[in-house]
């Protein structure tokens, strides 16, 4: 790889050509059920932008995690648009979240084959201590990978790249049961795929521990790849290659991919913003 080919430009757009995925068509109970829940979301919501989020989708999602109890999918509603008047996921203000970001410890960059957005979470370069601001810190760039999902799309990929970590930069336990209750219980069914890339002894004694507090649908997209022993894969279960999910053009080089983008903070936050309109945000804020 020269030097010529690098670039400090995440790809925020996605290809034309992705095949998003299909859920099965509704039956006529779950039509009844849907319908009952959008009339009931309806008499509760209170804005403009609460509506735009209550939208179709959004509601089949809370559906199917709630396996199409109506009663559970009401309170879990109810409970998401109480977080979301407090915390305002959609309005951190990305100055309050740019000192978790200069390190590139979490960036967005390339789409999987299904036109998720990928994440890509680096505890190696991690500049804070745990606390609030690190839960914002995630709250945003799943916000923004929303704001960048194509037509079609409604999950996220997150690459947990584990190399340069050890047992005192990563994440601790209270950080990541706060960050699971939060995508569980406020993003549920848009977590697409987690995989995790280098992962050290310490992490698996750290998944065991977690492992009670992740639903097991949650649990079931959680996949483990060995970049140096791709045979792991070959018997399925959680280990699995990645080429299986991004294609090359799509994937970060350090991952066997060909996209050999190298995080420079300015050039990124920049594009980030421009991309996820985070500027009307900001000056939204002000007003």
């Amino acid at each position: 790889m020269t030097k010529a080919q690098v670039t400090k430009i995440p790809i925020l757009t996605a290809p034309k050509t992705y095949a998003p995925i299909q859920h099965p068509s509704l039956s006529v109970k779950q039509e009844e059920i849907l319908n009952r829940l959008s009339d009931y979301v309806k008499e509760i919501l209170l804005t403009d932008s609460e509506k735009a989020w209550a939208n179709e989708a959004c509601l089949q999602r809370y559906l199917r995690a709630s396996k199409w109890h109506l009663d559970e999918a009401m309170e879990r509603i109810k409970y998401s648009l109480e977080w979301r008047r407090t915390y305002k996921p959609e309005h951190i203000d990305p100055k309050e979240v740019e000192p978790e970001s200069v390190t590139g410890k979490m960036h967005i960059n390339g789409f999987d084959k299904h036109g998720r957005p990928i994440i890509y979470l680096r505890p190696g370069r991690e500049n804070t201590k745990a606390g609030p601001g690190q839960v914002r810190h995630v709250v945003f760039y799943f916000e923004s990978a929303i704001r960048l999902m194509p037509e079609g799309t409604e999950n996220i990929v997150v690459l947990i790249d584990f190399h340069g970590a050890s047992a005192r930069t990563s994440p601790g336990i209270g950080i990541a049961k706060e960050f699971m209750h939060v995508l569980s219980s406020h993003y549920p069914e848009q977590l697409g795929l987690a995989l995790v890339v280098n992962a050290p002894w310490y992490f698996w004694v750290f998944f065991r521990l977690i492992s009670p507090f992740i639903d097991p649908v949650t649990k079931a997209k959680i996949k483990f790849v060995d970049l140096n022993d791709g045979t792991k894969a070959a018997n399925g279960g959680q280990w699995t290659t990645l080429d299986q999910f991004i294609s090359q053009d799509m994937l970060e080089r350090e991952y066997g991919g060909n996209n050999a983008f190298e995080y420079h903070h300015e050039t990124y936050w920049s594009a980030l913003l421009e991309k996820t309109n985070r500027e009307t945000t900001r000056q939204a804020l002000k007003d």
